[in-house]
């Protein structure tokens, strides 16, 4: 295997990875004192409960680089520090969120700045963008070890742009502790350059999501706001991969793409480009389209067609060599682990310090810059102590959070109005 290169296997494929992984195992198991909270019991959502669940998601695949192992972008990767204090905390517990079983906090994003070059039609942060730097380094420094004291497997650096704020993201990565912790990075491409990928590596920085949604440049620029977001975003992964840092793309599947009938030859070029993970991220209206048409929502029938093309991409011997695709809607269906939001599995603090649910539910429970995290995080979790087994709660939230809105409230709108909804969701 040369350094930088990706591989991807089935979980069905015996290989000495994987032989290594289920060996490892037996170190959780035996040594309870350590790994207090790892347990094979069904019941208390263990190991095998978690196989259960992986086989329902059709998450078939793993991929290595770089003698590590990445089961999900929301799993540090193996072996690591990082990926032992998240079993030693309840992470393999998947289906266990909300109980004592998994303390562990999965991801959290950080919107480290508010500013950006491109233009977006989707961006969640967009009523946030600015041309200044809201929340000091300091300020986030001190956030991350509370996450960490509370336990984040994966912190990943967004924004805006976060390339804009770089001095200042090195600093980040350097100052923080890489034991309890992976560092993610997600980014447009804006601004990458080899050296600097490098200097990210050597910071700590494990993984970088690239965002990219579309094979053809013109429609992906459009959607982009900014002529030459294709080939920054090509150049970015170049890059990343050949720093040793793992690489994957955040794509944004629309009506326009589906309908192109190009989504194979899409994946098929990051195939080429030996990208890890795809991950899909569906519309959602917020941020730049709360107040868009209600049909940029996807219908039943191109759902159906997405759902059928990610069994496909993850199961079937002749994508094999293709990325490992993650695909939220289909894994947080109700049907499924339903919504992870609000610490749960993750939680976002966006560009101005508030601390909300996830990207795409503009509601703040409080802000960094006046409150301590701590304080925040547990009034979110007595508002949010379980999985939501219900579409999607911005969609569901929508005219809701857009009433508040365009009667003056500002974006993000306080969670004391709208508690009573998000509380409605549970009994729905």
């Amino acid at each position: 295997m040369k350094n930088g290169e990706t591989i991807y296997y089935s979980c069905g494929t015996p290989t000495l990875a994987m032989l290594k992984f289920r060996i490892s195992l037996l170190k959780y198991l035996f040594r309870k004192n350590k790994y207090p909270l790892f347990t094979i019991s069904a019941r208390q959502g263990g190991l095998v409960k978690t196989y259960q669940i992986q086989k329902k998601l059709k998450m078939s695949k793993y991929v290595k680089f770089n003698d590590h192992i990445y089961f999900s972008l929301t799993m540090p990767r193996w072996p690591s520090e990082p990926f032992d204090r998240m079993v030693a905390r309840g992470g393999l517990n998947i289906a266990s969120a909300g109980t004592p079983y998994k303390k562990q906090i999965d991801t959290a994003i950080l919107g480290i700045t508010g500013r950006c070059r491109y233009g977006c039609v989707h961006c969640y942060e967009h009523f946030n963008l600015n041309d200044y730097d809201v929340v000091p380094v300091e300020k986030w420094k001190e956030v991350i070890k509370d996450l960490q004291k509370i336990g984040v497997s994966v912190i990943t650096f967004s924004g805006g742009e976060p390339m804009m704020r770089y001095d200042e993201l090195i600093e980040l990565l350097e100052t923080s502790n890489h034991s309890l912790s992976d560092f993610h990075l997600h980014t447009s491409g804006y601004g990458v350059t080899a050296e600097n990928a490098r200097e990210l590596k050597a910071a700590g920085l494990i993984a970088a999501g690239i965002g990219l949604d579309d094979v053809n440049t013109d429609r992906n620029d459009l959607f982009r706001g900014y002529n030459g977001a294709h080939s920054q975003a090509i150049e970015a992964i170049k890059y990343f991969r050949e720093a040793g840092v793992f690489t994957y793309v955040n794509f944004c599947p629309t009506k326009e793409i589906i309908n192109s009938g190009e989504i194979l030859k899409f994946h098929e070029m990051l195939k080429d480009m030996n990208v890890g993970i795809i991950r899909w991220l569906e519309p959602r209206p917020c941020g730049a389209f709360l107040d868009a048409d209600e049909n940029i929502i996807l219908n039943q029938e191109e759902k159906e067609f997405l759902k059928n093309l990610y069994i496909n991409l993850n199961t079937l011997p002749e994508y094999r060599d293709y990325p490992l695709i993650s695909y939220e809607a289909f894994s947080e269906a109700p049907e499924n682990m339903g919504c992870m939001m609000g610490g749960n599995s993750l939680l976002y603090i966006d560009s101005r310090g508030n601390v909300e649910p996830c990207v795409f539910l503009p509601v703040t429970f409080g802000n960094i810059l006046f409150e301590d995290f701590p304080i925040i995080f547990e009034r979110m979790r007595k508002a949010i102590p379980k999985p939501l087994k219900t579409p999607c709660p911005s969609i569901q939230l929508r005219t809701a959070i857009k009433n508040r809105k365009d009667i003056g409230s500002k974006m993000p709108i306080q969670y004391n109005e709208i508690v009573t909804e998000i509380a409605n969701l549970y009994s729905a």
